[in-house]
């Protein structure tokens, strides 16, 4: 029933708090309006975000990302491509994690400098509507680390996602 582009729209919502609507949303995220309205209403049928509060239900978005994303939607990790670094390549679990540069994850965009393996991003447009929002940026980088972390990375993950949810 979910779509990759709603948790991307989810996380948006959550780093942008009360203040949006559909079109600046759309925009901010290189979607259409349609496709936000349509991901904001599978989120609703799947108990993630309530539509008359225009509020993202935390701990149902955090048990989801943290137990079922990475059966839902996993991460293949493909060639090597230069971009912007993800998962435990990026902050906040670059600082926290030892991880050689040669293990590096990124998402492909065209020319960067980061080379790394790729990761498809959750939606096309990710690695396009990043560099204005760190918060938003770092909620993604803590997804993909759930869809290719070990499980020790996983963990990590998991307490860093909780408090930026919660903050």
């Amino acid at each position: 029933m979910l779509k990759p582009q709603d948790i991307v729209v989810l996380l948006k919502v959550h780093s942008l708090g009360s203040v949006w609507t559909y079109d600046q949303l759309a925009k901010s995220l290189k979607m259409s309006s349609s496709v936000v309205y349509g991901a904001l209403q599978r989120c609703e049928k799947c108990h993630l975000y309530h539509v008359q509060r225009r509020k993202v239900l935390k701990g149902a978005l955090e048990e989801f990302l943290v137990y079922g994303l990475k059966y839902v939607f996993p991460a293949q990790v493909g060639t090597l491509v230069r971009w912007i670094p993800t998962a435990h390549s990026a902050e906040p679990l670059k600082g926290l994690l030892m991880v050689s540069d040669n293990n590096a994850y990124v998402w492909p965009a065209g020319s960067g400098k980061v080379k790394g393996q790729e990761i498809k991003p959750l939606y096309q447009s990710v690695p396009k509507v990043v560099g204005n929002d760190s918060l938003f940026y770092e909620l993604l980088c803590l997804v993909d680390g759930l869809r290719v972390g070990k499980v020790r990375d996983r963990e990590l993950t998991a307490v860093e996602l909780k408090k930026r949810l919660y903050e």
